[in-house]
């Protein structure tokens, strides 16, 4: 790599050939550009194109656009994969004497996969036919080509060995590709890798294509799926050194801190933190027309995507079997990670024999294996589909995907490949339109869909509870947690909407009751919490401990206990110790003299608080310890004073009573 830092101008752009092996294209490349694009001995000796090969196409004085040569050798079609996923334009040829071929037909079914929608055909060998033959073969090709993407694109003949004809073929693809559209640089940066070496001096260069955003010498970047960390020494853009490379360029990239024998065909280098590797994924697949069969589910294929070819299986998720020539929704499991984002165009083949079956684009990328014909699962990948071109609306089912689970700020822009800065604007927007619930103080975010299910999941879950604990009068948050299998945060979310809806009534303790629930307590336990209440009411500071409630009510003290526990919990009383509780009341007089106490008079010993609420040693202790814990008071050696909040903490009655409000 040179260190040189002058940049020509190029065409952000990369032509592509496909065909039939030994149909002329790298002869072709080489009379348009001069440079056979053969790189490997083994081709040369064996006049086929094995690997990827590159030439450089001058377009114009300032403009230059590079020429990939792809393997036409249906042995080395992954290879063909590999270098058609990064093109722009593709010159499809076929030869005069042999006309449309099986790797004629796979290869402009493999394009048209891939998403490649612009180029031209080029006949070559015309010097090898008579003129009755020629005109035979353009009417097969023409016929071949109608219904697809190069039916109305322009339809060339030449000789590679003569040169008829490659020198209006030259004008005319440079017409073409500066009408061309550059390719956006928007988005994070990433590159499938085709072709790793190393350069002495210089240290691991990678080649390719990248899809998306840019690149400059010094960014910080690595290597997936081993999550290697580099940094850019240096590049190069159509062989010519550059300071900046971006999507649509053929790049190399010197990196720093990486041995070369460490990657490989099928690695991407993009951007630090946006890309993970996944082995599931969400995808529309489309089965080829000219299949016999239909496709079942659970077939194992081989899977290219970039430059990665791995093995996996289809899951179909609403189709029993595609037919030839259908589409539907299907997760791919693949053997071994690959990197991706949505609407990244794959095609699948199979292993044995090698044929092409089809392909599409992913949707999405999951950590589940999805079960078939579920509905909302199938609606939410539909609705991605729906929404590739709509950053917004992509997101909203990106949360929806999470279910139940409230998705977080860098879960979610880890998923769309874009900053949390841009990811928390869209879903602000999504919030303020309904679509979307904010948690957590917008840390994570649940779709309303979800939210509602998780309402309906929650009301029987507490329905539920009260069924089976009988006499207990409510369920802290993490009781319904572990019952719901629910999040934390989206059940204290949940609870709070019903309580705000009288669904629930909040308790002492931050416990929750269900509004509808009527069972529980039967007519002499009604009786029994009456006489119980009634015991702790009459004079505050001489209720009975339980043992004494036993014997004046001849009753269990088990069963006794139980109903103490449910007149705590519904708010009536307050328990001080296992055996001891006194009335709510009593508490909130209490409360409100000791408040007022320090306020008026500083610091209190804690012997006087006796005196001051009336009651013995066996309460005031306890009810010290109480507005403690509370959050009301603190222990200073023997000595009780207010806590700085202790505001929030206080009874209403309390602050009612002193003229102040919470601050």
């Amino acid at each position: 790599m040179t260190s040189n830092t002058e940049q020509s101008p190029v065409v952000s752009l990369v032509v592509g050939t496909a065909g039939h092996i030994d149909h002329g294209k790298s002869s072709l490349v080489e009379a348009l550009t001069g440079t056979h694009p053969s790189r490997l001995k083994e081709e040369q000796l064996r006049g086929m194109t094995i690997d990827i090969g590159y030439a450089e196409f001058p377009v114009s004085a300032e403009v230059r656009a590079g020429i990939i040569d792809v393997p036409g050798h249906e042995r080395f079609i992954r290879n063909m994969v590999a270098g058609a996923s990064g093109i722009d334009f593709v010159i499809l040829v076929i030869a005069a004497d042999d006309g449309v071929m099986p790797q004629t037909r796979e290869h402009l079914q493999i394009l048209r996969l891939l998403g490649v929608e612009r180029g031209m055909t080029v006949v070559t060998k015309i010097d090898a036919v008579d003129a009755e033959l020629l005109e035979l073969v353009e009417e097969e090709i023409h016929e071949f080509l109608t219904g697809t993407f190069l039916e109305e694109a322009p339809l060339r003949l030449v000789s590679n060995t003569t040169r008829a004809g490659i020198a209006e073929l030259a004008e005319e693809l440079r017409a073409l590709l500066l009408a061309l559209p550059g390719r956006s640089a928007e988005g994070v940066f990433r590159m499938p890798i085709q072709r790793v070496f190393s350069v002495k001096g210089h240290g691991t260069v990678v080649t390719g294509v990248p899809v998306s955003g840019r690149v400059v010498v010094g960014d910080e970047l690595e290597i997936l799926p081993a999550g290697l960390p580099t940094r850019v020494r240096g590049l190069q853009v159509h062989h010519h050194p550059a300071e900046e490379a971006h999507a649509g360029h053929r790049s190399a990239i010197n990196i720093a801190d990486v041995k070369h024998k460490d990657l490989q065909r099928g690695d991407v280098i993009a951007a630090r933190g946006f890309f993970t590797a996944a082995e599931l994924l969400e995808t529309r697949l489309s089965y080829l027309d000219h299949h016999e069969q239909p496709m079942r589910n659970d077939l194992a294929v081989r899977f290219h995507l970039g430059t990665a070819d791995v093995g996996g299986r289809v899951v179909l998720l609403d189709k029993k079997v595609l037919l030839p020539g259908e589409s539907g929704l299907a997760q791919i499991r693949l053997d071994e990670p690959v990197v991706c984002a949505a609407g990244d165009p794959f095609v699948i083949r199979l292993a044995s024999p090698l044929v092409t079956l089809g392909g599409g684009r992913v949707l999405g990328e999951t950590r589940w294996r999805f079960k078939r014909f579920r509905d909302w699962l199938n609606e939410n990948i539909a609705q991605k589909e729906a929404h590739l071109d709509d950053d917004e609306g992509y997101l909203e089912y990106v949360v929806r995907s999470a279910g139940k689970r409230a998705a977080g700020l860098d879960e979610i822009a880890l998923a769309v490949k874009r900053e949390p800065a841009q990811v928390r604007e869209n879903l602000r927007h999504l919030v303020g339109r309904g679509l979307l619930r904010e948690l957590e103080r917008g840390r994570s975010f649940m779709h309303r869909d979800m939210f509602k299910e998780a309402l309906k999941q929650v009301d029987r879950c507490v329905l539920a509870l009260h069924e089976t604990e009988g006499l207990v009068a409510g369920f802290q948050n993490s009781q319904i947690v572990k019952a719901a299998k629910l999040d934390l945060h989206v059940v204290e979310d949940v609870v709070a909407e019903l309580v705000q809806r009288g669904k629930f009534e909040r308790l002492s303790g931050g416990q929750v009751r269900h509004a509808g629930f009527t069972g529980g307590l039967s007519k002499e336990d009604m009786r029994l919490v009456k006489a119980i209440e009634e015991m702790h009411v009459g004079d505050f500071w001489k209720a009975p401990i339980l043992s004494e409630m036993a014997t004046q009510l001849d009753r269990p003290a088990k069963k006794l206990k139980g109903l103490m526990t449910w007149l705590c919990q519904m708010g009536r009383l307050v328990q001080l110790t296992p055996d001891l509780c006194v009335h709510i009341d009593a508490v909130k007089s209490a409360e409100s003299l000791l408040v007022r106490r320090i306020l008026e008079g500083g610091p209190m010993p804690s012997v006087e608080f006796k005196d001051l609420i009336g009651a013995t040693r066996k309460y005031v202790i306890p009810l010290l310890e109480y507005f403690d814990k509370k959050g009301i008071t603190k222990r200073d050696d023997n000595d009780r004073n207010l806590v700085e909040h202790w505001r929030k903490k206080a009874f209403p009655e309390t602050l009612e009573g002193l003229g102040q409000d919470a601050d």
